[in-house]
């Protein structure tokens, strides 16, 4: 055993040592797992101070807010790790934190107008009172992903890492505190901002003291030319990440539409907790595959191709046993450790476990189209996706169909879209690597 255990222990240092692409993985998988495991050890104690229905009231707050969150800025800040001086980036990073505050203020308009329809199509009433707080919710989130991209611009995984712990706490210490008041569904809805808000901070500070020279290159002129330049995030990729968007969001939505707070509320709650596995290694995959993708896209890209093919690889070894082992154990485990009343929850999870290994796959490297710039194939695979999981839905409540049976044949479409994307990704990588133009 102390063989074993010295042999681990030399390999670990191995990686830490290593500055590449295996150590920013190990360095933000290890930040999210801390993150993850905090969300996970509240949720016993979540689930005891809010009901199924306060659930279903966060699930529709944020399918909203991760649905406009998505264009808080545009998408220009997927292009801050593309150019190759820190002049074009730095503009491209004052363009962006222009724009987020402009859409807030849009959000907060469209609240005060739209408000009563929001709450009558989706079925919660309970939410009317906190619709407001997609302004702030806007804000945060929105802040945090501009300065995110610079970080992994700057490859400061270590930053990044820092934040991940910061939103976790923030976020689960204000649900749990507010729940001991009950106070309702308002507690989850401000421990979801105070999630998204910690850690734009400590980016922002670090954006500005370690790049107060680039900084200084910000000027007008500068940043409509890099809107000009990069126009395609704007009106290619604002367009097809809301439609992407959509498709992850549309369904709660439709759910709480068609059966009401409390079945949205076990799904909801059922599909977070089984992303926590995903997120642990998927997200921190992720931003380091774009940030060495953005890379080879520039200096070498007939290598990407043979990236692409082994991330995927690996993360179909890695991440599939484990959420297949979940999904088998899933009501059993829900009843047992979050109460009764969710084994529901842990039913649904069982028919998503299959989609999800899919998704796992995919969505890490998904960013590809964007790297190639070919955000027309994710515009048309983004239209497809939204158009097949309406389409599901509507047709399993048209036909009387139970929310069970709803959720499985809403796994069972997904998880075709999400085969076809990674066949649109792996084609468009194809091109490139036998040296032909693709745009």
């Amino acid at each position: 055993m102390a063989v074993l255990v010295n042999r681990f222990h030399v390999f670990f240092l191995r990686i830490m040592r290593n500055k590449g692409f295996a150590h920013n993985v190990v360095l933000l998988a290890g930040s999210t797992t801390l993150s993850q495991g905090v969300v996970m050890l509240a949720s016993p104690i979540l689930t005891r101070l809010y009901t199924p229905a306060d659930f279903g009231v966060l699930t529709v707050y944020t399918a909203i807010l991760s649905t406009l969150s998505v264009v808080a800025s545009l998408r220009y800040e997927l292009a801050i790790p593309l150019p190759e001086d820190d002049e074009t980036a730095v503009n491209l990073l004052a363009l962006s934190t222009l724009i987020v505050p402009t859409m807030s203020l849009l959000t907060g308009l469209g609240v005060f107008l739209l408000g009563d329809q929001i709450v009558h199509w989706t079925n919660t009433p309970a939410l009317k009172p906190y619709l407001w707080l997609l302004l702030p919710g806007l804000l945060g989130a929105g802040g945090y992903q501009v300065f995110n991209y610079w970080a992994i611009r700057k490859k400061a995984f270590d930053r990044i890492a820092q934040t991940k712990l910061s939103q976790s706490l923030g976020k689960v210490l204000t649900q749990v505190i507010l729940g001991l008041l009950e106070l309702g569904p308002v507690g989850l809805l401000l421990g979801n901002i105070v999630g998204q808000v910690s850690g734009s901070g400590t980016l922002a500070a670090l954006a500005y003291k370690q790049n107060r020279g680039a900084l200084e290159q910000i000027n007008k002129t500068r940043v409509r030319w890099v809107a000009q330049r990069y126009r395609r995030f704007p009106l290619l990729s604002s367009g097809s990440a809301l439609l992407n968007r959509a498709g992850l969001d549309l369904p709660p939505l439709l759910l709480a539409a068609f059966y009401g707070p409390q079945v949205v509320g076990w799904f909801g709650l059922g599909r977070r907790l089984i992303k926590v596995p995903m997120t642990l290694v998927g997200r921190s995959v992720a931003q380091v595959y774009m940030g060495e993708s953005a890379r080879l896209a520039q200096e070498a890209p007939e290598t990407l191709h043979r990236l692409f093919l082994k991330t995927a690889q690996k993360l179909l070894l890695v991440g599939g046993i484990p959420i297949a082992l979940l999904g088998l154990s899933s009501p059993w485990l829900f009843a047992l450790i979050f109460g009764e009343i969710w084994r529901e929850a842990g039913v649904y999870v069982q028919l998503l476990a299959v989609m999800l290994v899919a998704e796992f796959v995919v969505v890490p490297v998904s960013s590809t189209l964007n790297m190639l710039e070919q955000q027309n194939l994710q515009l048309a695979w983004d239209v497809g996706r939204l158009v097949l999981v309406v389409s599901i839905l509507w047709l399993a409540n048209t036909m009387g169909g139970s929310p069970v049976q709803a959720v499985g044949a809403y796994s069972g479409g997904m998880l075709i879209a999400y085969l076809g994307l990674f066949g649109l990704c792996n084609y468009a990588l194809a091109k490139v690597a036998s040296g032909q133009d693709i745009h």
